[in-house]
């Protein structure tokens, strides 16, 4: 038995190596290996923080091969192409496109393989925004100024790309509107050429709340904006002033309304507890019977200042500045005392001792008795109220 089988080993032997190759072949056929090109965009990844890239790296060729049923079925999609700035530093530098690609599958080549970039510093830039309007509102309507919330955008980009940008637009169409129009914009940023931007740019906010005024004609004054303010300021502090931006505002309506309006109020701000000047902005509250032109909202400032005190400070020496050599001076009286206002801090830690100087100037003055008024130097935090006495005898001797 062991005989008959050592016999055909060797035909059994290729009768399985011809199946195999039968087998790879009849394979092959079905889902032969093939070749496909791609264009992939290519990403930028690792770049450190304060670093942007000036232009975009845009596309590359890939090629790669496989089986047909893994090949055949890819899109763009599926491969990355990235170029790995993690050591890339400010200027121009080539970088490797490195390919990622599903299992299966091997590239044949990238074209191109490496892609040069000018590396730049990340900076940013605010610009105002204008407002560009398209149509017309109904007839007999009027439209005013724009209001914009905000009133300018921050883009982001290279310092370069920053250079050539001049403004920010958004564009309102009026389309026969009857009632004022609220709406959202997206912002298109315009180059100093004239052309509106094509590259991404990294913008905030990238639409803006827009609102146009539109009315019927009719009786109309300009009246102040008044403040209506609550609260105090953290202690210590008081309110020094109240800037507002515009300081008036137009009013329409019946004219027998309108004669009885002298002024807009702001709607309530609370200040409670300010430490520091403080800027927002607040809605206008139409009056009674009358209508807003236009302008909903007004910036306002509240400008705050440190509590002031006074304090007298008696006996204070009077000096001689600018003596001359050889003369004698006798100053009567010899002390003044002095009225001082300031924060209570910096009134209370005063040292009068070093900080406050009170003297009499007597440069160019000849022998003989002279009145002349009391000068000070006190820290520029405080104030001098009142010398009592204001003038002092200054009698110039010469010394032999």
């Amino acid at each position: 038995m062991y005989e008959i089988l050592k016999k055909d080993f060797v035909y059994k032997g290729l009768a399985v190596l011809l199946a195999i190759l039968l087998w790879l072949y009849v394979i092959n056929m079905k889902n032969p290996t093939i070749e496909r090109p791609f264009k992939v965009p290519v990403s930028c990844v690792n770049l450190k923080e304060g670093l942007v890239v000036r232009d975009e790296p845009g596309d590359v060729e890939v090629k790669i091969r496989g089986p047909y049923s893994l090949v055949n079925p890819l899109n763009d999609k599926e491969i990355k192409a990235t170029l790995n700035l993690a050591k890339a530093q400010l200027g121009e530098e080539d970088f490797f496109v490195e390919i990622a690609l599903p299992p299966g599958v091997e590239p044949v080549f990238t074209k191109p393989s490496s892609i040069k970039l000018v590396i730049d510093a990340l900076e940013m830039k605010q610009l105002p925004i204008q407002v560009i309007k398209q149509g017309a509102v109904a007839q007999g309507y009027s439209s005013f100024e724009p209001v914009l919330e905000p009133s300018a955008v921050v883009v982001r980009g290279s310092r370069q790309m920053l250079e050539k940008l001049e403004t920010a637009l958004v564009t309102v169409n009026l389309n026969q509107a009857k009632e004022s129009l609220s709406l959202n914009c997206p912002v298109t940023l315009l180059m100093k050429d004239g052309s509106t931007v094509v590259a991404e740019y990294d913008i905030s906010p990238r639409n803006v709340q827009v609102i146009v005024p539109v009315t019927k004609p009719n009786n109309t004054i300009t009246v102040s904006i008044k403040p209506q303010i609550k609260g105090v300021p953290k202690e210590g502090l008081q309110v020094s002033g109240v800037v507002l931006d515009p300081e008036t505002v137009k009013i329409s309506g019946p004219y027998e309304i309108l004669s009885r309006i002298n002024h807009v109020s702001t709607a309530p701000l609370d200040i409670t507890g300010i430490e520091e000047n403080y800027a927002t902005q607040v809605a206008l509250v139409p009056p009674d019977g009358a209508s807003l032109v236009y302008q909903p909202v007004v910036k306002i400032l509240v400008q705050v200042e440190a509590v002031a005190v006074t304090k007298n400070l008696a006996d204070i020496p009077v000096t001689v500045t600018n003596s001359v050599p050889g003369y004698r001076y006798i100053i009567e009286p010899e002390k003044v005392n002095l009225t001082i206002k300031g924060s209570k801090k910096a009134v209370e830690t005063l040292d009068k001792s070093i900080a406050i100087k009170a003297f009499v100037d007597v440069d160019g003055l000849k022998p003989g008795t002279h009145s002349l008024a009391i000068k000070t130097e006190i820290p520029a935090e405080l104030q001098v109220v009142k010398v009592e006495p204001g003038t002092v005898e200054v009698k110039i001797t010469e010394e032999n």
